[in-house]
């Protein structure tokens, strides 16, 4: 490496620091605002359960669908109380979103150069719906999207093993993010049937089944029991669209009961899924099946009932090296980034005492918004499709 070579390295990582930092301090900033507060209860008192019965007795006496996440709660409830936990709670998303920008850029960096690359972290950490849903809003979508692309990566990389740990951590973060299952599951297969060699599956399954014993087992969560909680869970509110701006949002609206219709998503779903599960026949590369897993976020999030707001979150992930890469695919980004943005906008205006501009508030609560919101979401997700499933190479010069 030359000393000009050496001059642009330290400069490039001096300007993705100075980006973390801008990212935190926005984060920061944004930490005050009213978000869910009946989120914030419900974590509150995980992480106040955590300290008192720790993890072994803790599904005795309370209940969460993201065991993963109680680790995170867990020091939260011992150290602190109070206004200082719900603070914690509310910002626990913030050191998950800087980790996902460095990701992104190193992700970026094998399809780009170095200052090409630097797109990537910069798209997610200014992306106004990421700021959103983290630090305004108080979840932590953040966790399970950071795991799901490390599950993708390791793909790519043939680390089937890391692959399958990731995997199931982003179950257990969140039930929605082991949607990575499928091209994971699709690879290794691909692989056994191509070579014979039945060690990508088997290390996928041992990695999965490690990272759930490591996860599940101090907190006495079995398999069954877990699964039984999701489907509750996902019987709970039976609905077209929680907030969700898909193709239900925009043919029914918000909120309305989904009766039989819920048979038609499903189906809907499988046939998505399959769909986006598809450009793997022909190209396995770390571009496609970072489509792919956007692909898959898209098929959950567009297609059945029941959708939450959130539920499109691990696309900002995702993309976001995928932007870096195409001028096309960035503004499509950034199209999708500002529709998703408004959606979670009318989400928090609706369920919380969350304020903003009185002009913004009015233009995503009038009864249109929820079709053009819904029209630009669908719209730009078809865009990126197309984008991202050509055959020819994406990648520009830097």
């Amino acid at each position: 490496m030359t000393r000009s070579d050496r001059s642009r390295t330290i400069l490039v990582l001096l300007v993705l620091v100075a980006m973390l930092a801008a990212g935190l301090w926005i984060r920061l900033a944004v930490l005050d605002a009213k978000g869910h507060y009946g989120d914030g209860l419900v974590v509150g008192r995980w992480a106040d359960n955590m300290a008192k019965y720790g993890p072994w007795n803790f599904y005795r006496h309370d209940g969460a669908l993201y065991p993963a996440l109680l680790y995170a709660y867990w020091p939260i409830g011992v150290f602190l109380d109070g206004a200082a936990q719900a603070r914690a709670v509310k910002g626990l998303s913030i050191p998950f979103d800087l980790a996902i920008a460095v990701v992104a850029y190193l992700a970026a960096r094998r399809m780009v150069g170095p200052w090409r690359a630097l797109v990537a972290p910069a798209v997610y950490l200014f992306n106004p719906a990421v700021l959103l849903a983290g630090p305004v809003w108080g979840q932590v979508d953040a966790a399970g999207a950071l795991a799901y692309l490390l599950a993708l990566l390791a793909l790519a990389g043939r680390r089937f093993g890391l692959a399958g740990a990731f995997t199931v951590l982003a179950m257990l973060i969140k039930p929605q993010f082991g949607l990575v299952l499928l091209p994971v599951a699709v690879i290794a297969i691909q692989q056994w049937r191509s070579t014979r060699n039945l060690s990508p599956i088997k290390w996928a399954a041992l990695g999965g089944a490690l990272a759930y014993l490591i996860l599940a087992v101090p907190l006495r969560l079995d398999p069954i029991t877990y699964v039984g909680r999701v489907i509750s869970a996902g019987s709970f509110k039976e609905m077209s669209s929680a907030n969700a701006a898909n193709i239900w949002g925009l043919l029914i609206g918000y909120k309305h009961p989904d009766g039989g219709l819920v048979y038609v998503g499903a189906v809907l779903l499988l046939l998505g899924l399959a769909a986006a599960l598809l450009p793997l026949r022909w190209r396995r590369d770390l571009l496609m099946i970072l489509a792919v897993g956007a692909f898959v976020v898209f098929a959950f999030y567009f297609l059945p009932t029941r959708v939450h707001e959130r539920y499109l979150f691990p696309a900002m992930a995702v993309l976001a090296p995928l932007a870096a890469v195409n001028w096309r695919v960035f503004a499509a980004y950034l199209i999708l980034s500002a529709a998703f943005a408004a959606s979670m906008l009318y989400a928090l205006f609706d369920t919380t005492p969350f304020t903003f501009w009185p002009w913004l508030e009015e233009l995503v609560t009038q009864p249109m918004a929820r079709i053009w919101i819904s029209l630009t979401l669908i719209a730009t997700a078809a865009t990126l499709v197309v984008l991202l499933v050509q055959t020819r190479p994406l990648v520009e010069a830097d």
